[in-house]
């Protein structure tokens, strides 16, 4: 439901009281002459709107929403009895009765109670309606801006960490005298430029995130023997479509820290596939049997888990399975 905005709210009250004004006018309207019809619905109409905006102005904010309940239901019987006999006054003084009714006048007192307590009741109704609506659209503001303060928070706390393992892998390179330490700067400032500035934002083309990713590989692969142990089948459906970024970074990190490269059959195959409303994402690298198993924990993949639940709530997949010589992952983002 859309809640109530200011600028709309003057004119639903005055379409409320048109109508409102109009069904009293065609029911008085069977039993008197226009004329009279139209006092008597003038001067209903002046009490009636003063009744409702006592109560709502002034009764519910400063008695009701304050839990002085009794003082609420005390102040606003009073009032309706009031207005009631301000009514049968004027009635008396400005119209001829219907003899029937000055015969039976307990009913016409308890009519015209009867009828000012409808409108206590639509305006107190009302009222709690449209605080209600405001409130909650206040809570999906603040719970907004809430989700978007933690997902710069999580994503702050990846950079970090990559950037600490590519310094000292370009630092090896530096004291080796490679003449892969240029190159690899190059790739390391694109991909600063890219989680500074482009990463960002709230969503990016997943063409820029492959490129971070496989410019990421190549930051990792020093050594030239495990250029072959190292796969990537990335298949791109969709280069248009948008995603949030640095959601695959940590699991290509974890991959090559516990991915055991040095062994002879060592190994990591990242597979990506995207279409226009699917993002599959999978991971195996090998493991030292025995090995603790800590690509589980850590604050990488709680962050990312918590990332998926704040983006893709009900619409994503997260599997990860150990075994004696391996590690999987698998990500599935339903878009």
């Amino acid at each position: 439901m859309t809640p109530v905005v200011p600028k709309s709210r003057w004119l639903l009250h005055l379409v409320f009281w048109i109508l409102f004004n109009l069904v009293y006018l065609l029911l008085i309207l069977q039993v008197m002459p226009p004329e009279q019809a139209a006092i008597r619905m003038a001067y209903a109409s002046v009490l009636s709107l003063t009744l409702a905006y006592i109560n709502w102005f002034y009764l519910i904010p400063r008695l009701f929403y304050e839990k002085k309940y009794i003082s609420y239901f005390l102040i606003t019987i009073l009032i309706i009895f009031c207005f009631s006999w301000i009514r049968v006054w004027i009635e008396d003084q400005t119209m001829n009765i219907l003899p029937q009714m000055q015969q039976l006048p307990a009913i016409r007192y308890a009519f015209i109670l009867f009828s000012f307590l409808i409108i206590w009741i639509l305006s107190s109704l009302f009222r709690l309606l449209e605080d209600f609506l405001v409130s909650q659209r206040n809570e999906a503001t603040l719970k907004t801006g809430k989700l978007e303060t933690e997902l710069k928070l999580l994503k702050a706390q990846i950079n970090p960490h990559f950037l600490f393992n590519t310094l000292n892998n370009i630092y090896s390179l530096v004291y080796l005298q490679s003449d892969q330490a240029a190159p690899m700067l190059l790739k390391l400032s694109g991909i600063l430029r890219y989680m500074l500035y482009e990463a960002d934002t709230t969503r990016v083309p997943i063409t820029r995130e492959i490129e971070y990713l496989k410019d990421a590989v190549d930051l990792h692969l020093l050594n030239p023997a495990d250029h072959d142990k190292v796969k990537i089948d990335i298949v791109n459906e969709a280069p248009d479509l948008m995603i949030e970024p640095l959601l695959f970074i940590n699991f290509l990190e974890n991959s090559f820290k516990h991915g055991s490269l040095a062994m002879p059959d060592g190994y990591i195959h990242l597979c990506l596939t995207v279409k226009s409303d699917l993002v599959d994402f999978s991971l195996e690298n090998s493991r030292i049997p025995g090995e603790s198993n800590e690509m589980n924990k850590g604050i990488g993949l709680n962050n990312i888990r918590q990332r998926l639940q704040l983006l893709y709530p009900g619409r994503h997949v997260l599997d990860l399975q150990t075994t004696e010589h391996s590690f999987n992952i698998r990500m599935i983002l339903k878009i």
